[in-house]
């Protein structure tokens, strides 16, 4: 018998966002060829878009706002937000083919229920290699397993910088921290993830993320899995930036 080989990436979510209700799509890849990033390893990745503008127009013209929010990091804010860099993706790589291969055509569909044995066999899966997951309606990371022990999963948010912010998705993904937002905002129960510009100002309850140049990168996201949110028992994450 021929084995069918897999599609690298699927369509998992085609719908309103949670931010603006504009329309947005969830894409998870990496099933057919892993991903080369030395720091998550071979995670499957998703990429949260909008459906009608490329990402490297996105941050140009303010629609990444759907699918990132108020992120103090977004290319048109930054500066003003008083920040020496950007959001460290570089869109117009590998978000943008993603983007173009999903109007060819080239990702199928595919149902929760799939997609969740297929994670249950992969290396863990990254919540928004470009895209904020709060953005996406919380029930599509749920129905795949999000959270459920069944997979590592890494996540981060900055989605309480939006109004009506779901508290639950700081269960499932690390409440992103930086200069601008240096504490976990008041009355929300979470484990964040902070930004800081040197290992001096790692703060009691924190340790240095383990994949980072820093710790001289002795694990990779995909073994780590500490940035899960409140689904690991474990101290606060902060980096350097770079």
């Amino acid at each position: 018998m021929v084995k069918v080989k897999e599609p690298n990436g699927y369509i998992l979510y085609e719908g309103l966002s949670n931010y603006d209700g504009e329309a947005i799509v969830v894409i998870a890849t990496g099933f057919s060829l892993k991903s080369y990033n030395p720091k998550t390893g071979g995670m499957i990745q998703t990429w949260i878009m909008r459906q009608d503008t490329p990402p490297h127009e996105a941050i140009k013209n303010g629609n990444d706002y759907s699918v990132c929010g108020n992120c103090p990091l977004r290319p048109l804010n930054y500066k003003a937000n008083g920040l020496k860099k950007s959001c460290y993706v570089v869109v117009w790589q590998a978000p943008r083919n993603v983007w173009l291969s999903y109007h060819r055509g080239n990702y199928p569909h595919i149902t929760p229920e799939r997609l969740r044995g297929l994670l249950q066999d992969s290396n863990g899966l990254r919540l928004g290699s470009w895209g904020d997951p709060a953005s996406v309606p919380f029930e599509v990371w749920q129905s795949i397993g999000v959270g459920s022990g069944e997979f590592n999963h890494t996540g981060y948010t900055h989605g309480y910088l939006v109004d009506n912010f779901d508290t639950r998705y700081a269960g499932i993904a690390m409440v992103s921290l930086d200069k601008v937002t240096p504490q976990m905002p008041e009355g929300l129960n979470g484990r964040s993830f902070r930004v800081i510009d040197s290992v001096d100002e790692v703060m009691g309850g924190e340790i240095l993320c383990p994949a980072s140049k820093e710790q001289n990168y002795k694990t990779t996201c995909e073994k780590c899995g500490l940035c899960a949110g409140l689904d690991r028992k474990a101290k606060n994450i902060a980096i350097v930036l770079h």
